[in-house]
């Protein structure tokens, strides 16, 4: 189980996010993340949205490039920006020479607990799998089975990468998806959301 003070280390950017609040203090309606990106680091996150929840960010410190529906922004230490449903966007990335912060809120439509840890098991299944060499240059996993688990998992909660339709997305859940699993692939990992 993720819970607050989880620690995701992310070796493809360098980032290292903390669990704030999990399913435990949010009564499973989302979790609060902070975010600490070294200079220059890109997203851990491609450009993707989410059909159902919200994203606050806040700039704790430092300075951030974000993109929100196809328009790269910028914000300082103190900004804000809210990501709503179905809007695309990739999370805020460091635009500075020194360690930009950021808090993450993520507030669903409706409470659950297992949505709250598969997709923080995602992040830290996803890392873990970055250090083994086994994802691209975007974190994305190389392995195509491990792919389609992956995204099954956060389509189960509405949530899409932007590089492929949201259909080709669900079809592909559906099928190569249900494979993998079938073949004992695992879009969450125990051996990583049991780090700390």
């Amino acid at each position: 189980m993720i819970r607050a003070g989880f620690t995701i280390q992310n070796p493809t950017t360098g980032s290292r996010t903390v669990v704030i609040e999990s399913d435990a203090e949010t009564k499973g309606m989302g979790w609060v993340l902070e975010v600490h990106c070294v200079p220059r680091a890109l997203s851990d996150v491609p450009e993707h949205l989410h059909l159902t929840w919200t994203e606050n960010f806040e700039i704790i410190s430092g300075s951030a490039h974000y993109k929100l529906n196809g328009i790269q922004k910028t914000a300082e230490a103190g900004e804000k920006f809210v990501v709503l449903p179905g809007q695309l966007h990739i999370h805020p990335w460091n635009a500075g020479d020194t360690e930009m912060v950021y808090r993450q809120t993520n507030k669903f439509d409706q409470p659950s607990s297992e949505a709250v840890q598969d997709v923080l098991g995602v992040f830290a299944t996803r890392a873990g799998l970055a250090r083994e060499g086994k994802v691209d240059k975007r974190g994305r996993p190389k392995n195509p089975l491990q792919l389609a688990v992956t995204l099954r998992t956060l389509n189960k909660y509405g949530g899409y990468d932007a590089s492929v339709p949201v259909g080709v997305q669900n079809f592909l859940g559906a099928t190569l998806g249900r494979l993998a699993e079938l073949l004992g692939y695992k879009a969450v990992y125990p051996q990583y959301v049991n780090e700390k």
